[in-house]
């Protein structure tokens, strides 16, 4: 936060002094694009969809065996843009299935990006009593459509989002437990939910996957190396403020599961204001109502279990966001 203040100052910011939410932000951001000169804009061409998901997929079958080929028209899709694939283990037999739904459709989708099960592997639900069904899982993201002849170009941290629900779809699909009650991610314990995301996250930073994706969609020209290092030493850019922040929301997390009572004079909010008052440099607001959209503890399936972001090293940004 000193530091912030001293950068926003000599940009002749009047409110240096005493940075308050918004203002935090919007100088974060202009500190990481002036100490590691990096705009993500800039890096769109760099990265566009099919390359990333060739690349993505190669990666998969080198670390587990697996290949990954378009199987569009197997299965009824929601939108003309949703992709069908079919997995394949090194024998050529199909081992599952997924559906990757990729472009932002205001009207139709929430923001953000997540991975849920279609159906799970299970043995007493196969059709024939023998091979057991496969597995089906979804990936949905809210990436820029493509524009005439120009594909789907994606930021960075776009980049490790898919990586990271990715991984979810892997830990699903892989799988060789053929009940399904306790298949894929059925049943795992949270100190271990966001691990598979993680891991795959971490390749986008291992230098030879990551050139292996960024190549320019018009020129080919491959991602300069004074780049790919900034990208590496920006990684750990205010990672103690975004740890602070993971730390908030799974100790509010635990504290309105276990000891919060309806009816008590301290309300949720309360709840908030005392949890947040020993985990951020600057407390939330009086007003702030940030309860009413923390979706992952209220209704996307992470109640009691957001630890398990911060147990698995998390210190990305986009965790708000993904599942």
């Amino acid at each position: 936060m000193e530091d912030l203040k001293v950068f926003s100052k000599n940009q002749g910011a009047v409110e240096a002094h005493d940075l308050t939410h918004w203002d935090t932000s919007f100088w974060a951001e202009r500190l990481r694009e002036s100490k590691y000169d990096i705009n993500e804009e800039e890096l769109r061409p760099f990265f566009s969809l099919p390359m990333v998901m060739d690349s993505l997929f190669n990666l998969a079958k080198t670390l587990f065996g697996i290949d990954i080929e378009p199987a569009d028209g197997l299965a009824p899709v929601w939108n003309n843009d949703v992709k069908f694939y079919r997995v394949k283990d090194s024998l050529g037999s199909p081992i599952a299935y997924f559906y990757f739904d990729p472009y932002s459709r205001p009207s139709e989708k929430r923001g953000g990006a997540w991975m849920d099960e279609v159906v799970s592997r299970s043995r007493v639900l196969s059709r024939n009593g023998m091979a057991p069904r496969l597995p089906i899982a979804h990936m949905v993201c809210n990436q820029t459509p493509p524009v005439g002849d120009k594909p789907s170009l994606m930021t960075f941290r776009e980049v490790e989002t898919v990586f990271h629900e990715f991984g979810h779809a892997l830990q699903h699909m892989l799988t060789m437990q053929d009940e399904g009650l306790v298949a894929g991610i059925r049943g795992i314990e949270w100190d271990a939910v966001e691990l598979p995301s993680q891991f795959m996250e971490n390749w986008c930073y291992h230098r030879e996957t990551l050139m292996g994706i960024a190549k320019h969609y018009e020129t080919g020209e491959s991602l300069p190396e004074e780049v790919y290092l900034k990208l590496l030493a920006a990684r750990t850019f205010r990672a103690g403020s975004l740890s602070l922040r993971q730390l908030r929301f799974a100790s509010l997390d635990l504290e309105l599961h276990a000891k919060y009572k309806p009816g008590a004079s301290e309300s949720i909010y309360d709840v908030d204001q005392r949890v947040s008052k020993k985990t951020q440099v600057i407390p939330p607001l009086p007003e702030d109502r940030f309860l009413c959209g923390f979706s992952h503890i209220f209704a996307g399936g992470y109640a009691a279990g957001y630890y398990s972001y911060k147990v698995c090293v998390e210190t990305h940004t986009h965790t708000n966001t993904c599942s």
